[in-house]
Parts: C-alpha cells; structure tokens; sequence
C-alpha cells in the first residue's frame, strides 16, 4: 500500500499536479449536518422490521421485512406500499428496481431460492430449469444478475450468460461493466478486459456495492476487523471514512458522484452522503440509528435505521426542494437510482463533470493506488 499524501513522485506534471491538489486545504473535506434533508418513514403497517434495498430514479423504493407470516417484499411508490410476494412463494426479498419499475429479488419456495423479476403485474423466472437462484441486480436496459446452481450469471431476454470469474453478480451499468463477489473478495468486470481486482490495499473481506455509469465503484472492506468504505476510481481507491468515525460502509454511488454509506460516528451510527468535498450526516430525527444504503441522482437517500422503541424502520430523505411525501409518478424524467445487494450489518455479513470528479478524487481523507 502506499499513501500518496507525502509521497508522490514528481518525475511527471500530472503527478505534480496531483500533489497540489492534495495537499491544499481548501480540497479538503468539509462536513455538515443534513438539515436540509426530509425522512420519510415507510414501515409497512403491521410489520415487524423493514429495509430499503433500492432507490430508482423516480424516487421508488424496494425492499423486505419480516411480517406474521414471514418475509415479504415490498415496493414503495408515489406514497403507496405494495407488498411483493410471487405466486406460491413462501418469503420473498425485493432487491433492485430500476427507472422502468422493472424488480429483482429472490423467493423461497418450499425451502428452495428461486430469482424473480416483476414486471407490471408479471412475475418470471429468469433462470428457467435451474435447481436454485438469486436475483440482486436488474440493469436499466432490463438484464439480471445473481447467482445460482451454475454460478453468477447475467440474463438478458432469452440469453443466459454465466461470469466465471465471480460467485455472485452485485451491479452494473449501461456499458455492460459487472461488479460481484468472488469469495472474499471485489471484482470489475470490463467488457474489453476482463476481471480486476477491487480489494483495496491493506484491506480484506471486500465487497463492491454499487458502480456508476462512469465506472465508479462504492466498496466495502476490513481493515484490522473494521469495515471501511472506498471508491474506486481507477487506479485510486479514495477513502470514505468522515474525520472522527471509526467505522464506515460505502453502500451506493450516482452518476453525480454523489456517495451514500453509513458507519460508526461519535453520536453513534449515522449516515452520510459525500458530494464533492462535503460530507452530509444523515440522522432520522428521534431514532436511536440511521443506516443510508441507496442514492438516486436527485440526491434522495434510502435504508432502516432504529426508531426510539427499538424497532427496525425503512426511511427515505429528501433533500430540500425535493417531492418528500410521495415520489414522481409514471412519466417523470428518470434519473439512475443506485441500491445495495445487502444491507445492514458488516460487509462479512454480505456524469459528473470534471470539476465535480477532481473534487471526488483530489479531497480524501486517504489516498490509495492499486498496486
């Protein structure tokens, strides 16, 4: 590993660059306290516990909780709960929904995974003839990844194709770049490349959690048995860890940059939302912990957190001049969401313009690059 800061060859002006950058303090993160954002608290009556998994572009959220009569799927739209449980399913988590509405997520059925994807009122396999399978993952051009009984497998219409190189697939974007698991460990997939390596340096157990449409990768890892939150932009993994936090997940990423997590701050755990050099912390107001795992492009943010009596809540925030009582409606201008494959808990558990960019790579706490 080796920290940049301090230490940055000269022998090239873009280096030399890159050192002015780094080391003036006006690129320095700064922090704020999310005043300005709105929660909404979406728990499904009647249930027990609840989680946003994902947030699309329209502000519509998907997840699951636990009811009476087990898990159960839910969609959150335009101020409405729906609950998603395919036809002859025992228990269902929702995963993913996209712009188009499209949802993956994965059922039991007499004890067997089996992934779904709904469309409108329509739910299909898109793994037929499999013995089990998971969906995590439905691209805006209608794809799903998962995993299942031959391994990670994308599938589009009536085309099944398996990556060998992961165990499970996580994400991806319009440029049919993947992002999964292998193991223990973060991979890239690049269409021209093939498999890379995402396990930050000095870190273990990795896992990538969400990929922009410029190639950006929000990762999770362990670092001395405490998660820590990256972004990769090749060749650097920029450091998302607030000053004074002890812990932290990188959970989602826009195409604004904008970067979503949550972790172990002073006052407990909190969330955050990095743009350019600030750092928002989220903290649904009463509640014991907020737990941020989804960002859309509009700047919303959705996950659970722990109201005062204890129990487990989904949320989502509006930022200010943002609808904060329902969410457009079929027809609004979409904006890419970003979602999380697995949320809660420690990572073992599971375009922006060049200026926004130098001030996502250039105003880390920690800069690191891939060996």
């Amino acid at each position: 590993m080796r920290k940049l800061i301090g230490n940055v060859r000269k022998s090239t002006a873009w280096q030399s660059l890159l050192l002015l950058f780094v080391l003036t303090p006006c690129f320095f993160p700064s922090s704020a306290l999310g005043e300005s954002y709105s929660y909404t608290d979406i728990h499904p009556p009647g249930w027990i516990e609840s989680r946003v998994t994902c947030l699309n572009g329209r502000g519509e959220a998907v997840g699951f909780g636990t009811t009476a009569d087990g898990e159960r799927g839910f969609l959150w739209s335009s101020g409405k709960i729906t609950v998603i449980l395919p036809p002859g399913a025992d228990s269902a988590r929702a995963a993913w929904i996209n712009d188009a509405g499209e949802i993956a997520g994965t059922m039991v059925k007499d004890g067997v995974r089996h992934a779904f994807v709904l469309r409108g009122q329509d739910y299909s396999d898109p793994t037929p003839g499999w013995g089990y399978s998971e969906a995590t993952y439905v691209g805006e051009d209608g794809a799903i990844g998962g995993t299942g009984e031959f391994g990670a497998f994308v599938s589009r219409g009536d085309m099944l194709e398996i990556l060998p190189g992961f165990t499970v697939v996580v994400a991806g974007n319009s440029s049919r770049q993947f992002v999964g698991i292998a193991g223990s460990a973060a991979r890239l997939y690049l269409p021209d490349k093939g498999y890379q390596d995402l396990t930050p340096p000095g870190t273990a157990d990795a896992a990538p959690l969400g990929i922009n449409e410029n190639g950006r990768v929000a990762v999770t890892s362990v670092k001395d048995g405490v998660d820590k939150g990256f972004v990769y932009s090749a060749p650097f993994f920029v450091a998302m860890t607030p000053s004074g936090w002890s812990s932290s997940r990188a959970t989602a990423i826009n195409n604004r940059e904008m970067v979503a997590g949550n972790g172990d701050s002073p006052e407990g755990r909190r969330s955050f939302l990095r743009s350019g050099s600030t750092y928002d912390f989220l903290s649904f107001p009463g509640w014991t912990a907020t737990e941020a795992e989804a960002v859309n492009d509009l700047g919303q943010v959705a996950g659970a957190g722990t109201t005062a009596s204890g129990e487990t809540h989904a949320f989502v925030a509006f930022p200010a001049g943002a609808p904060a009582a329902e969410a457009p409606g079929p027809g609004a201008s979409g904006a890419s969401g970003g979602c999380v494959m697995a949320p809660g808990g420690s990572v073992r558990d599971t375009r922006a313009s060049v200026a926004g960019y130098l001030f996502l790579l250039y105003s880390p706490l920690l800069l690191l690059r891939r060996r």
